[in-house]
């Protein structure tokens, strides 16, 4: 079964990860799902945007740690490594050309890659129970493929922060950050939809629709645009990003195989797995 759901109504097309049991993490059938909903959406004259959201409490974890190489035998770990992230640039820049707006509704964790396809995105909304983080470095690795797009929503200050730190971003900090458009604050989520003594409403029931709401109100807005001019319109906010994403893609395609196949990350990724703290991690 695909770990991706491409759904349309409306003039909307979304796109669902729905693979929580392994937290939506990155697999090559996941990146394929995505870019295969981002071409039917292209190619179908009655979508004006796109939602890109998940099910399950993570929106995404990121790349699959116990996953295989994309290559098999066939070629070394430096190849595979390089096709994985071959194949995240090449939805990165699916996702920034797209001549559609792509809207993110997160209602869950965000971490590592995920971070890259949220900064992909045109707009995001994000509820009360979502968190963010560049945890890259805890396990021995550098945030080399999502840099462009990720350090093109940042501020070099912020972007320290959140890469060399690697710890949790509260939604509000994320949208204080210019990293997602919309912070759903708990008191909204609670004013969403009130509990009645008939039909009591569970917290993340009222939440979930906030956010929904939020998005609502996006996509009110982007069905009055000219589709010509809101392609356009999104191109130009996109070129510094696209800009960067050329000029540094070979770079990253070498830092970021040099650290996963290193020995920090092997120790770090067990130890990830474990649940146990990584080797270099000094006690107070």
């Amino acid at each position: 079964m695909s770990p991706v759901r491409y759904e349309t109504g409306g003039g909307v097309a979304t796109i669902t990860l729905d693979n929580p049991e392994n937290r939506n993490a990155i697999t090559p059938e996941l990146v394929d799902g995505i870019a295969d909903g981002l071409e039917r959406a292209a190619a179908d004259s009655a979508v004006r945007a796109i939602v890109l959201t998940h099910t399950g409490n993570t929106f995404c974890a990121g790349a699959d740690l116990t996953a295989q190489g994309t290559g098999g035998e066939t070629l070394s770990p430096a190849e595979q490594q390089r096709a994985r992230g071959q194949q995240a640039a090449a939805l990165n820049r699916a996702m920034l050309e797209h001549p559609k707006p792509i809207i993110a509704a997160l209602h869950g964790h965000v971490r590592a890659g995920g971070m890259g396809l949220v900064a992909c995105c045109d707009f995001a909304v994000a509820g009360p129970k979502a968190t963010f983080g560049l945890s890259e470095v805890r396990i021995g690795v550098v945030a080399a493929m999502i840099a462009p797009a990720v350090l093109a929503r940042l501020g070099d200050r912020t972007a320290a922060d959140w890469m060399l730190r690697g710890g949790a971003v509260t939604p509000h900090e994320a949208a204080a950050a210019g990293f997602i458009s919309t912070a759903i604050e708990p008191e909204a989520a609670k004013a969403a939809d009130p509990a009645s003594p008939e039909r009591p409403q569970a917290p993340a029931d009222a939440a979930r629709q906030a956010v929904d709401e939020a998005v609502r109100a996006i996509l009110a807005d982007l069905r009055k645009s000219a589709p010509a001019a809101l392609a356009a319109s999104k191109a130009l906010v996109n070129r510094r990003v696209l800009d960067r994403l050329d000029r540094d893609l070979e770079e990253m395609l070498d830092l970021s195989a040099k650290f996963f196949l290193g020995e920090d990350a092997a120790a770090g990724m067990q130890a990830f797995l474990a649940k146990q703290p990584a080797p270099w991690v000094i006690s107070e």
